[in-house]
C-alpha cells in the first residue's frame, strides 16, 4: 500500500503543530483517515489525537537531565536515537490503517544544515514504509514586518528544499493576523519581485553587503523560493482547499 505523507517544516512558532491538529479535526473523516506523526521530542504541553509520538520513545527533557546536554544537543541525540530504533517507527506505521500521514518536524535548522538524519529518515520512509512524500515549509506572517527576517526565512526554506529533494511548498501562515495589511504590500511578499526586495535590502552604506544581497536574492529567484501560499488555519474552508490542492497535485512521486 502506497502511503502519502507531508513533511511539515518551519521555524518554531510558525504553526506546524496547529496545522496538523486542524487538518486532523476537519479532514480526518470518511475515506480519508489521517495520522499525525510527531517527530519533535522537545514539544511541551501539546498532545496530538491518534498519533505516533516520538516522545513515547524518547524526550529531550530526559536526555538533558541524564547527559547534561543543551536543547539543541539533546534534540540531535533524540533524533539519532530514533534512527537507531527505526523498527519502532515502522511497527507504529504498519499498525496504522491511515493512508495519509502528517510528519510534524522540529523547527531547528541544525537538522537540515549540520546533519543527514532527516535525509536518512526520508529514505527509510520511502523505501521501507512505501511513502510518497511532500515538503511543506511554514513561515509566520510576522516575518513580513522585517525584510531581513523574511529573506532569512526564505533561505531556510531553500535549505530544507535542497536538503530533502522532495516536492516542496512554501506557506505564509497565520495570514489572518495581517488582514488589515494593504493588499499591494501583502502581494509583494506572496509574489515578490527580487529586484524590489533587493532595493529594500540595499538600504545599507556598505557595498559588500549590497553585492551579498544581490547574490542572495538572485539565488532565491533562481529556485523560485520567493513564492508563498497564504494560509489562514482558522478558516476551515481555506484550510481544506489548501490541503486538497496539495494532496491531489501531480507532485507526488
Amino acid at each position: 500500500m502506497i502511503r502519502k505523507g507531508q513533511f511539515i517544516m518551519g521555524p518554531g512558532g510558525s504553526g506546524k503543530s496547529t496545522y496538523c491538529i486542524e487538518i486532523y479535526k476537519n479532514i480526518n473523516q470518511g475515506n480519508c483517515p489521517i495520522k499525525i506523526v510527531n517527530l519533535d521530542p522537545s514539544l511541551h504541553n501539546f498532545n496530538f489525537p491518534n498519533s505516533i509520538d516520538i516522545r513515547d520513545l524518547i524526550k529531550t527533557t530526559d536526555v538533558m537531565k541524564e547527559f547534561g546536554l543543551g536543547p539543541n544537543g539533546s534534540l540531535i541525540f533524540c533524533m539519532e536515537y530514533l534512527m537507531d530504533n527505526l523498527n519502532w517507527l515502522k511497527k507504529e506505521i504498519f499498525n496504522s490503517f491511515e493512508k495519509i500521514f502528517l510528519f510534524d518536524l522540529p523547527g531547528q535548522i541544525e537538522l537540515f544544515s549540520h546533519s543527514n538524519l532527516l535525509n536518512e529518515l526520508l529514505s527509510f520512509l520511502t523505501n521501507s514504509c512505501e511513502f510518497s512524500l511532500q515538503g511543506i515549509f511554514f513561515l509566520d506572517c510576522q516575518f513580513l514586518n522585517d525584510i531581513n527576517k523574511f529573506v532569512g526565512g526564505c533561505l531556510t526554506a531553500l535549505c530544507c528544499m535542497i536538503f530533502l529533494e522532495i516536492p516542496h511548498y512554501n506557506v505564509l501562515n497565520k495570514i489572518n493576523l495581517v488582514k488589515n495589511l494593504p493588499k499591494n504590500i501583502l502581494e509583494k511578499y506572496l509574489f515578490p519581485d527580487s529586484s524590489q526586495l533587493r532595493l529594500e535590502l540595499n538600504q545599507v552604506p556598505c557595498e559588500k553587503f549590497r553585492r551579498l544581497n544581490h547574490s542572495i536574492t538572485s539565488l532565491l529567484d533562481d529556485f523560485s523560493m520567493l513564492k508563498f501560499i497564504p494560509l489562514d488555519a482558522t478558516r476551515t474552508e481555506n484550510l481544506k482547499i489548501f490541503f486538497w490542492e496539495v494532496q491531489f497535485s501531480d507532485d507526488y512521486d
